[in-house]
């Protein structure tokens, strides 16, 4: 299962790190990495580097955008997918300064709708070492 980690990076931001994601990324990590006293620190770097997500309205349109497909669930924060046919398991939790997606492969469902809401996001496996901007990829059209 993989964990990816989604921030939405602030629009003045965007451009620079467009041509080095590995820099953002990097800073991502150490702030994932930094320990319970440099929590300050930590939060106000952060600050400096990503937006706030209005949880409520992502979670509001997400389930208004999938609530009628048989392979999607929410419960509380989180919003699951478990459809077989395509061998997926996602389940994307809606934080108010990030979202957190576990996912059993390294593509889901989420990052098409996901691209639609915010072309800011910047996506970090920090176990694995992975890292992109959304708009990067190339979305599966269902």
């Amino acid at each position: 299962m993989r964990r990816f980690y989604i921030f939405s990076v602030r629009e003045e931001l965007c451009s620079l790190y467009d041509e080095a994601p590995g820099n953002l990324y990097k800073i991502l990590n150490s702030i994932y990495k930094m320990d319970n006293e440099e929590l300050t620190y930590a939060y106000h770097l952060f600050k400096q580097l990503c937006v706030g997500i209005d949880s409520l309205e992502i979670s509001n349109k997400l389930y208004l955008k999938m609530h009628n497909d048989l392979v999607y669930t929410k419960l509380g924060n989180e919003h699951i997918i478990n459809n077989l046919y395509k061998d997926e398991v996602s389940i994307l939790t809606v934080k108010k300064s990030h979202l957190v997606l576990d996912c059993n492969s390294s593509y889901s469902t989420f990052f098409n709708f996901l691209n639609k809401y915010d072309k800011n996001y910047f996506i970090c496996d920090f176990k694995t070492g992975d890292y992109f901007f959304l708009k990067d990829i190339e979305l599966i059209v269902n």
